[in-house]
Order: C-alpha cells, then sequence, then structure tokens
C-alpha cells in the first residue's frame, strides 16, 4: 500500500476563483463597467441602435448598487443576439461578466469571458489571462475537453500560474484518461527541463497518485522517477520506493538491492523492512553491512535490542565481520584466476559489505567481463557501486541496460544516480 498518500500538495485547490476573476479584469482595465460609453460610444467603436436599445437598460441594472440581476437576466438572450460587431460581443461579454460575479453565477462568469475573447478586441495578454479563467470555470463545470483547451491557448500565450500545468492534467484525470495525462506531464518536464526550469512538484505527486490509483505500473513507476529526480526529498523518496516495492515481483536479490536503495534514502520505517533487509543479504556473508542497518533498526526503535531475533543476528554478525574484512583479499584473487565471472560477483558482494565501492565496481566489471553469471544482477550492483561513487553518467548508462524484474529496481538506482550527479 502507498503511504504518506494524502498530502495536500496532491489535492486542486479551487478556492477563491471569483475574487481572483475581479481582480484580474479590474488590473486588465476595468472592462467590466462599460455602460456609460454606449449612449454616446465613441467614433472607434461600433454599436448599434438597436444593440444600444436592448442593452441599456439592462447594463444600468447590473451596473447599479444593489441592481436586481435576476429580473433582468431574462433579457441576457436578447443582448447576445443582438451583439453582432466585435465592440457589441466585447461590451455583451463584460456585462455578463460583471453579472456573473455579482450573482456568483459561474455560467454567466465563463460565457463573459468567452464573448470578450471571441470578439478579438482585448490585448494579448488579457486574453491569454481571461483564457485560464476560462478554463477554470469550464474545470469546475466538469466541461473537461474545454478547460482544456482554453487553459492550452492560455499557456500557448505565455500565460504562466502555479496551478496551470496541474489542472490540464488533471482533465485527463477526471476525464478517465491517465495515460493521456502522464503523457503531458512527461512533455512538461522535458519542455521545463529544456528551459532550465524546476517542474513544479504538485504536478509530479497529482501524476504518481493518478497512476497508482488506476493500476498502471509503468506509468506509476515513470511518475515515481521523474518525481524524485526533481524533488528528491526524502517523503518523495518513501513514496517512490514503496510504490517500487508494492508493484514489484522482486527475488531476494532484488529486493535486497531495492531495500538497500531504500537505507541510502533514509526511506526504511518498518520493523519488516529491516527483516527483509537482513535476511536476502545474510548476516553469514554481508556481515559488515549489516552491522550498521542492525544498528538503524535498533535506534530508530525498530528492533529492540533486548529482542532475540536481535541478539542473534547480533551474534552472527560480531563473529563474521574481521574474517570477512580479513578475507577480502584473497576473494578478490581467486576471482582474477576464476574461469567464470561467479567468484567475482561474490568477491563484488563482500567489498560492497565493507564499503569499498571502487574495489565493488571493479569485481563486477569483471564478472560480466568472464560470463557464467546473471548479468542483470551484475549489471544492477555495477551501476549502484558508481552511484554512490558519483559517476552519475556512467551509472546510468549501466543501469540502463538492465531488463526483466530488476528494471525496477535498475530505474530507482538511475534517478538516485542522477540526484547525485
Amino acid at each position: 500500500m502507498l503511504r504518506h498518500s494524502s498530502s495536500t500538495a496532491l489535492t486542486f485547490r479551487k478556492k477563491g476563483l471569483a475574487s481572483a476573476l475581479a481582480m484580474a479584469v479590474a488590473l486588465a482595465g476595468g472592462t467590466m463597467a462599460v455602460s456609460s460609453v454606449l449612449v454616446a460610444p465613441a467614433a472607434a467603436q461600433s454599436y448599434s441602435r438597436n444593440f444600444v436599445s436592448v442593452y441599456q437598460p439592462v447594463a444600468n441594472v447590473v451596473n447599479a448598487d444593489g441592481g436586481d440581476i435576476s429580473s433582468v437576466a431574462g433579457q441576457f438572450p436578447a443582448i447576445i443576439a443582438a451583439s453582432v460587431s466585435a465592440d457589441e460581443q466585447l461590451a455583451t461579454g463584460s456585462l455578463l461578466l460583471q453579472a456573473g460575479i455579482k450573482a456568483s453565477n459561474p455560467a454567466w462568469q465563463r460565457q463573459g469571458l468567452e464573448m470578450q475573447v471571441n470578439s478579438g478586441k482585448l490585448a494579448p495578454d488579457t486574453a491569454a489571462e481571461f483564457n485560464y479563467f476560462i478554463g477554470r470555470l469550464a474545470f469546475d463545470a466538469r466541461d473537461y475537453a474545454g478547460a482544456r483547451a482554453s487553459l492550452g491557448r492560455a499557456a500557448a500565450a505565455g500565460y504562466s500560474a502555479p496551478d496551470l500545468e496541474g489542472i490540464i492534467a488533471d482533465t485527463y484525470y477526471q476525464s478517465g484518461d491517465v495515460p493521456s495525462g502522464l503523457s503531458y506531464v512527461r512533455e512538461q518536464v522535458a519542455r521545463n527541463a529544456a528551459a532550465g526550469r524546476q517542474t513544479p512538484e504538485p504536478l509530479l505527486l497529482r501524476a504518481l497518485q493518478a497512476a497508482y490509483t488506476a493500476r498502471l505500473n509503468a506509468e506509476s513507476i515513470d511518475a515515481s522517477e521523474m518525481l524524485v529526480k526533481a524533488h528528491p526529498t526524502r517523503d518523495n523518496w518513501l513514496r517512490a520506493l514503496q510504490v517500487a516495492m508494492s508493484i514489484g515481483d522482486f527475488d531476494d536479490g532484488a529486493r535486497l538491492d531495492l531495500l538497500r536503495l531504500m537505507r541510502v534514502t533514509n526511506t526504511l520505517t518498518e520493523r519488516g523492512e529491516y527483516v527483509a533487509y537482513i535476511e536476502s543479504a545474510d548476516p553469514r556473508i554481508m556481515s559488515n553491512e549489516l552491522d550498521g542497518v542492525l544498528t538503524a533498526a535498533a535506534d530508530a526503535g525498530l528492533i529492540s535490542r533486548s529482542d532475540e531475533y536481535y541478539e542473534e543476528v547480533r551474534a552472527i554478525i560480531a563473529s563474521r565481520m574481521a574474517g570477512d574484512r580479513a578475507d577480502a583479499p584473497d576473494l578478490v584473487a581467486d576471482a582474477r584466476r576464476a574461469a567464470t565471472g561467479r567468484d567475482a560477483l561474490a568477491a563484488g558482494d563482500v567489498l560492497y559489505s565493507l564499503s569499498d565501492y571502487a574495489g565493488a565496481e571493479e569485481m563486477y566489471a569483471l564478472a560480466i567481463q568472464k560470463g557464467g553469471v546473471d548479468n542483470n544482477t551484475v549489471l544492477t550492483r555495477l551501476g549502484m557501486m558508481q552511484a554512490w561513487q558519483g559517476k552519475a553518467d556512467e551509472a546510468q548508462a549501466t543501469l540502463s541496460q538492465v531488463s526483466g524484474e530488476r528494471a525496477i529496481v535498475a530505474r530507482m538506482w538511475a534517478a538516485y544516480a542522477a540526484t547525485r550527479g
């Protein structure tokens, strides 16, 4: 189960739209209150006598303090029908928008904004901003295709808002097309990277939530990878690795390498995870590594030092640590003489346990060269050693060659290597 997924960052917040809209209109030049210019319009404006006759009485009520908008709402269709010129469309749009804000009627607000944009009379930056508000109103009305179209126009015109990309992605999620939403997010990540911008964390968190909830395993890993590369916090690593652990079909060795990444990112949070780590690594072989793992579990209060399991494992580790360290040079020598790479793989594992990452890297490379080993296992651990040493590009290149059940493990380690680079 994905824990800690109830972050408020994952929730699309729609508060304060009407007040934000009113402020935006005011900053855009106060285009709402236009009744005074219709009686004697400026020469540059085009209002027909018919339009003024149906528009003006309604505008007087809408613009008046305390005007009863409901008493004139039935005349809106006639005003819209009489709006032929661009100036008339702009004026009617302003009127509908003002009525919508005063009466808290989102449908009028949206229609008013759309008429103003479609009039072609707005400045480009104002049109872009109005398209953004149209998109938000459409989203609230569950018109997700319409929302996406308007928000896309706003984005294409250069409009920027903290939630713009997130709402566009949500138009896909809410309409049941999670894969398309994730494709959109991937495009934004690439575009932001090319522009030297950081992709907003809520956008990536929401993508992970959407993919995981929809049980899209490949997309969940994609979203996890994007999230930790952009925002490698402990909480995000916890989310990503919990997802990876829950959807992967791992043998003990692959699970161990994922648990190792959880240790590196400080995301081991349960007794069972520590026990699985200890059992998979085997204290009789990886005693020096498990010395630190067991101590960390005890320090975290997840395995008591008075626990029979702790005492048993501690005894094995204590009896093996010095001998494993002393035997390491002989294991390396045997690996270099051996006909296959099996001894080199074993030597690499022991050197890893001793935190000799450069030596382990050499042994894993030798194991691949000599053959007779599972390449996916060795490539994973070779990439891990390169990541430990900060060789980000080499690690990612190595880990990209891993396939099968270990591919998820390799991708998570590659993401870690990218953050170290």
